[in-house]
């Protein structure tokens, strides 16, 4: 991911705002399932199987990046997302600069969101504490 974030500072309102707006543009676009690129360089499908979901974004304090959290639904072909959606990268970005109210549109930084499978590694290491604590009574 990108240094270009102060992780001790929160978010400004503009910033939420234009993140917040950038997530559903981007989402509504992904409901259309119309980006052009779905092959990379050795012909290779790109287009993953499954719905993509944005899960999250930030934006730069300049407005001009947007790193956003990507995951497909189910997990399936993970990696595959990710290439597919820095391939229509630019595509993304021109439609975000018609729509957006903003000077510039932010530069797209597509990164594979992996807090659901922290998540899950969480609750099951839990789940195994409690276990062995109630064996032990």
């Amino acid at each position: 991911m990108l240094k270009l974030f102060v992780p001790s500072k929160a978010p400004s309102h503009r910033q939420a705002r234009v993140a917040e707006e950038v997530k559903f543009l981007l989402s509504q676009h992904l409901q259309r399932d119309s980006l052009p690129i779905e092959r990379d360089e050795e012909d290779n499908l790109l287009k993953p199987g499954a719905p993509i979901t944005i899960t999250h974004i930030s934006i730069s304090p300049d407005l001009r990046h947007a790193q956003v959290g990507v995951m497909p639904l189910g997990g399936i072909g993970q990696e595959t997302v990710v290439k597919f959606m820095k391939a229509n990268a630019w595509h993304l970005k021109t439609i975000l600069s018609k729509q957006l109210k903003t000077r510039v549109a932010p530069d797209l930084h597509f990164f594979l969101d992996d807090h659901f499978d922290q998540a899950d590694r969480i609750d099951r290491i839990i789940g195994n504490i409690a276990k062995s604590a109630g064996k032990k009574h």
